[in-house]
């Protein structure tokens, strides 16, 4: 029980992180131009909260498993990736708003301004791909592996998704997984999606084709 308070502890730190970060953004909302040094710093920002989300999931998936009824903790889930999501979408949007022209002009975008205006750092996270694409996520029926840092990976539990849970922005996130002890609530992140197709490229050492699926990291 002392492990679970723990536990819950960090997750309020994480709560905490992410108001801290949308009182600064809301304090550059109505700003109608952002100078070089406000966005290298709201780059920075943007790119440190996204590396928390996969510290929260990997806590949040702790206490859902210390948790006889989880029903509360799935919502504690839902509440907190609702939101992050929308704040990060608004620093993403506000980044992408006041983005300086690529070209030599951009150099020196105000008086004072350190030269350049982290472009390089932007356009990486521009080009994240991370909730935005179906395609790799699994699907209904689909077969899975449920990832669990506390064990070794030929221990982890084999499940069916059984129900797929979108997000604000209408992006699957959260998928409900069967398996032998139950249903589990997972984010994909979580999930290592089993191949429904054999690989036939991969030769056996002894000279024949052989079947390879990959499992995933």
């Amino acid at each position: 029980m002392e492990n679970l308070k723990s536990l819950k502890k960090t997750r309020a730190s994480f709560k905490a992180k992410l108001t801290v970060f949308n009182d600064y953004l809301n304090a550059l909302l109505p700003s109608s131009e952002l100078n070089s040094i406000q966005m290298h710093e709201l780059t920075m920002r943007h790119a440190k909260m996204s590396e928390m989300y996969n510290d929260f999931d990997s806590i949040q998936n702790d206490i859902e498993s210390m948790t006889e009824i989880p029903d509360d903790e799935y919502a504690e889930r839902t509440s907190f990736e609702n939101r992050y999501f929308g704040v990060m979408a608004a620093a993403q949007d506000l980044l992408s708003r006041h983005a300086a022209p690529a070209g030599p002009a951009s150099a020196v975008h105000d008086s004072g301004s350190v030269t350049g205006s982290g472009d390089a750092v932007f356009s990486k996270l521009q080009s994240r791909s991370k909730w935005r694409t179906q395609g790799a996520h699994p699907q209904l029926g689909e077969m899975v592996v449920v990832k669990d840092d506390r064990l070794p990976p030929n221990r982890w539990l084999l499940g069916r998704v059984t129900a797929v849970h979108p997000g604000s922005d209408g992006v699957n996130r959260v998928a409900d997984v069967l398996t032998t002890t139950g249903t589990l609530r997972r984010a994909y992140n979580r999930l290592c999606p089993l191949p429904s197709t054999l690989d036939q490229a991969a030769p056996d050492p002894r000279g024949q084709p052989v079947n390879a699926p990959s499992m995933c990291a």
